[in-house]
């Protein structure tokens, strides 16, 4: 039964692990589109002189920072808190 459990614990730490290696792989490419969105986005707003452009940013700036804190943040601390 111990034994079982130890198996369980290093399964679970191991999914962990792979849950923020993929988070942190997510957040290149999507910090990547972040950052080519924002600059297409601004210099559309800029071009039109509209700022209504702009406000696709900020649901995409609410999932960059969510991703963010799961990969390098506290979010998993929290959670398990």
């Amino acid at each position: 039964l111990e034994r079982q459990l130890v198996l369980q614990n290093l399964m679970r730490e191991r999914q962990t692990a792979m849950h923020i290696a993929w988070t942190r792989e997510f957040l290149k490419y999507f910090g990547t589109f972040f950052g080519l969105a924002a600059v297409v986005l601004t210099t559309g707003a800029i071009k039109r002189k509209n700022p209504a452009v702009l406000l696709p940013m900020l649901p995409l700036s609410f999932v960059l920072s969510y991703q963010y804190d799961m990969g390098y943040g506290t979010l998993l601390q929290r959670i398990k808190g």
